[in-house]
């Protein structure tokens, strides 16, 4: 039998005479004739909330662990409670014990609740719900403090400070325009870094563009204070302050697209940005921007695809690079392999030195010439990417993890923002795309879209060179105008799909270009 605090993984559970579970039901205020269903190892009740919220269930012969569900109007909220041993048991049921749930049992709560099979009871025991606690603690820290706090147990009634809590989260999500649901999911999937970006204070018009620090990347910049660089955004005011204390507005033109002086900014639902900056008279150039996170270096740990830009000297042309290589949760790179195109790629003869977190933020390793190379990462709802800024002016690269894709669907519409970079580093003209999935072979792993401007069709192959990317053969294509238009042969990687960027560069000898596509609203 396990005592609170116990460290055992593997449940007992117990059939006493009567089993009371009782708590408190609430959102931002008491959930009032709510209907309360609990379902345990054995026993199932139900019951109805009072005025104040609170509930009582008593089970005869019944055991735990429990689930607990309640329901009034929209809201379905969900607790549970490990086998304490005990005859009475307290159980609230709030958003804090819906993400604590999640965080223990995993997948969809309702699926999980309504089968509440053994293989999720033996998931709940004091150790799993101490460690989702301290999960939970950790992501909701700068919108509300639940330290020393166990949302599952604490005595709690509307007015006492865990309800003050639970109404300044409320408040959080409604001016982050997000829902429990979203960040459960996030929470569950991207962790605590991601779930703290997804509830800063988001923009009036633009889901993406949340307040918040940023960090600008910019591999064509010479001046290395600006090439790399922290802002602060007000995005209630569309302020942004830089390092060196100026202040900008930024214009808002609709769309998630937004205008400062000469640049203009592309925001994607995650936050992740592309700035696209052209002097009067001037070529134009990238900036990729990420909202700033503090993940921890073993969260790195696995198997990468990299795509990048990179010149071979300070002042050579950029081409394009690929690699694949795993790091180990310290940091450490091994099974690295350089990749040209569709070719076998090639083992690392020696690895860089070990990734490490960086007091300038982010991370940082030392190749075998003794130059620093910078990696920035951003974790999303669903995955992490990384960016490498090589030093010296000589280039970046993209990563993820590489995981095998899967087909989309049959009608699937895609609007990007989309550009290309050349061999000195400049951006091609914007272009705004609309693209629709038209059709799909599961034989041979690819799919036909078609783009709304022009008709252009074109065939990716899923998958190839390499897990996590896809292969497109160049060709031509007719038009809506009755011609017909040309396309390159590249290799694209998408990162997660919540991040909303693919990146995709040339194969073929005469060609040179590294291309982003940003998605849009």
């Amino acid at each position: 039998m396990l005592a609170c605090g116990g460290g055992s993984d593997s449940p007992t559970t117990t059939t006493p005479t009567a089993l009371s579970i009782s708590g408190t039901a609430a959102t931002r205020a008491a959930l009032v004739g709510g209907q309360v269903e609990v379902k345990c190892a054995a026993g199932n009740g139900s019951t109805t909330t009072l005025a104040d919220g609170s509930y009582t269930v008593t089970l005869s012969g019944a055991s735990l662990p429990c689930m607990m569900r309640v329901t009034t109007g929209s809201a379905e909220l969900y607790s549970l409670s490990e086998d304490n041993g005990g005859s009475v048991v307290r159980a609230n049921i709030t958003p804090f014990t819906s993400l604590v749930a999640s965080q223990i049992v995993g997948g969809n709560l309702k699926n999980v609740y309504d089968a509440f099979q053994p293989s999720e009871q033996t998931k709940i025991t004091a150790a799993t719900v101490a460690s989702a606690i301290t999960a939970v603690t950790d992501a909701l820290k700068g919108v509300v403090d639940l330290s020393g706090v166990n949302p599952l147990t604490a005595t709690f009634v509307i007015g006492d400070p865990l309800d003050k809590q639970l109404d300044a989260f409320t408040a959080a999500l409604d001016k982050a325009g997000t829902t429990l649901g979203e960040v459960t999911d996030t929470l569950a999937g991207g962790g605590s870094a991601a779930t703290q970006t997804l509830l800063q204070p988001v923009a009036s018009t633009c889901a993406g563009l949340r307040s918040g620090r940023y960090r600008a990347i910019n591999p064509n910049e010479t001046d290395p204070q600006w090439a790399n660089h922290v802002f602060q955004l007000d995005a209630g005011t569309l302020k942004a302050t830089f390092w060196d204390g100026s202040i900008n507005t930024l214009l808002d033109n609709g769309g998630c697209s937004f205008t400062v002086d000469t640049t203009q900014l592309l925001v994607s639902k995650s936050g992740l940005t592309v700035a696209r900056d052209t002097p009067t008279g001037g070529q134009t150039e990238a900036t990729l921007i990420l909202p700033e996170q503090t993940i921890a270096l073993s969260e790195l740990a696995g198997t990468w695809n990299s795509m990048g830009y990179a010149r071979d000297a300070a002042g050579a042309a950029l081409h394009p690079t690929a690699a694949t290589y795993t790091l180990d949760a310290a940091g450490k790179f091994s099974n690295g392999a350089d990749c040209a195109g569709l070719a076998a790629c090639t083992t690392w003869s020696a690895t860089p030195g070990d990734l490490k977190a960086s007091s300038n933020g982010g991370f940082e390793y030392t190749d075998a010439s003794g130059a620093t190379h910078r990696v920035f990462a951003f974790q999303t709802a669903d995955g992490l990417m990384l960016v490498r800024l090589r030093p010296n002016q000589t280039g970046f690269s993209v990563a993820t993890k590489q995981v095998a894709l899967s087909l989309p669907a049959v009608g699937t519409v895609n609007n990007v923002w989309d550009f290309t970079l050349n061999g000195s580093g400049y951006a091609s003209a914007l272009d705004e795309m609309t693209i629709t999935v038209t059709a799909v072979d599961s034989a041979t792993q690819s799919y036909t879209r078609q783009r709304a401007s022009n008709g252009r069709i074109d065939s990716f192959t899923q998958n190839t060179p390499r897990d996590g990317l896809r292969y497109r053969a160049a060709g031509t294509s007719p038009t809506n105008s009755g011609g017909t238009v040309s396309f390159s042969e590249i290799i694209a990687m998408p990162l997660p799909k919540s991040v909303g960027l693919t990146v995709y560069t040339s194969v073929a000898a005469n060609q040179n270009f590294f291309g982003l596509s940003i998605a849009r609203p």
